[in-house]
């Protein structure tokens, strides 16, 4: 609509002015009639003096008016009294006076020729207001006029023609074409905005893939910092214990920490193998998967920072439980995030505690686990799944946002809540049998 508009504008105004042009031209064609007619009738009128100057008593009336047929009578002596110099007789005639003498004019017979040829839509020769001559419309309503004073000095009379311009003659061939150069103007100026912007969106494209790549980098650098922080802070704290045991002649007691640090060791290994392959591949293998197993291996972990905060561990899993049809190390992330989550929630609570239950249906199996910590509040409740969101001063916000792309990763869905007893609930769904989405 705004394009049709728009040709509409420009051809409105090039066609204005094109039709300007053209009725000015038109204007001076007919000025220029118009000067030419004036010439002739002051030339054809100014023979009258002549002629008046000429004629005498002895002239032959039949020859005069056989050579001057417009010369219906004379006299050359002057009136008594004295007449004006132009004395209206009748329709089209009047007499022209001088102390020569005078002569009837029928001013009709004089000016044939030029009232036969003449264009002009209204066309009259008058003498103070009083028609001599008059042809055509009124001319009240024309769109032109010329007018002007034939200088004579026996025959001061007035010429007035009127007409309009001629529409059939203007140049409708060109406005046709100018509506077509300006529709031919706008669709190649649409095609060039066009290619610019497509252009222009390429160029975004390009630089938002890159945005994106850097983007993505930077959040597996984060995750794979996030992930690895732990492990390397339980690898130092039994390594730190284990050197102090091994100088206080315990070594036998150092032997489990050791083992602890060989495991987060292998875990380590895992992780940096696992971001390997997502860099390379969106797939993971999946196999069955006792998540009963899996929570106690990720309780072990976390071992020291369980004794350090004194935090009862419950695990209300079921030996029946089938098994889960997963990714091994994406179920050990989830329990290890969710568990490190409700230690760091109760440093400053005096009965920490955590306990995780299962219970099967006929399609799913439903984990939840809660802690005895203060709850979520209403902004963590709506944001704790978002990525950098954190309630905590050294946290990266990234443990709970990576734990849902994990569960959604297996078809699972992952929900918060604060429970009855106040902490903090955590609800996940797996299907039995599934793919890896």
């Amino acid at each position: 609509m705004r394009k049709a508009l728009i040709w509409l504008i420009l051809t409105v105004l090039s066609g204005g002015g094109v039709v300007v042009y053209a009725l000015h031209q038109q204007y001076e064609e007919q000025s220029a009639e118009f000067r030419i007619l004036y010439r002739d009738i002051t030339v054809k009128l100014s023979q009258n003096d002549v002629i008046l100057a000429l004629l005498s008593n002895s002239s032959d009336p039949k020859v005069v008016q056989q050579k001057f047929p417009y010369i219906l009578r004379w006299q050359t002596k002057p009136h008594e009294p004295p007449r004006p110099d132009i004395n209206p007789a009748r329709a089209g005639t009047y007499w022209i006076n001088s102390p020569q003498g005078s002569l009837l004019i029928d001013l009709p017979t004089l000016l044939a020729d030029f009232v036969r040829t003449q264009k002009f839509r209204h066309f009259s020769l008058s003498w103070k207001d009083t028609p001599l001559i008059k042809q055509g419309a009124e001319g009240k309503g024309d769109w032109w006029s010329w007018e002007k004073d034939i200088a004579s000095p026996s025959q001061p009379l007035n010429l007035l023609v009127t007409n309009n311009p001629d529409w059939r003659s203007l140049p409708w061939l060109v406005l046709l074409l100018v509506g077509v150069f300006w529709a031919v103007v706008i669709y190649f100026y649409n095609q060039y905005q066009m290619t610019k912007r497509q252009r222009n969106i390429a160029n975004l494209r390009a630089h938002f893939s890159e945005l994106a790549r850097l983007n993505a980098m930077g959040e597996i650098a984060a995750g794979m910092v996030h992930e690895l922080n732990q492990p390397l802070t339980a690898i130092l704290s039994y390594s730190q214990t284990a050197q102090r045991l091994i100088k206080q002649q315990q070594a036998e007691k150092a032997q489990p920490l050791l083992d602890a640090s060989v495991m987060q060791t292998k875990r380590i290994s895992a992780l940096l193998l696992a971001f390997r392959e997502k860099l390379h591949s969106d797939e993971q293998a999946l196999q069955p998967i006792n998540l009963r197993q899996v929570w106690e291996r990720v309780t072990m972990l976390l071992g020291n920072e369980i004794e350090r905060g004194k935090v009862s561990v419950i695990n209300q899993v079921p030996e029946s439980l089938p098994s889960l049809i997963a990714s091994p190390l994406g179920i050990e992330q989830i329990f290890h995030n969710l568990l490190n989550n409700a230690i760091q929630a109760q440093q400053k609570t005096e009965k920490a505690w955590v306990t995780i239950h299962a219970s099967q249906t006929a399609d799913s199996i439903i984990l939840t686990v809660t802690d005895g910590g203060q709850g979520l509040s209403e902004q963590a409740l709506e944001q704790v799944f978002m990525p950098f969101f954190t309630t905590r001063k050294d946290g990266l916000g990234l443990g709970m946002a990576l734990t849902e792309t994990l569960v959604q990763r297996l078809n699972g869905s992952i929900q918060a809540q604060n429970s009855a007893s106040g902490g903090a609930c955590f609800t996940l769904v797996f299907p039995l049998t599934q793919q890896e989405a």
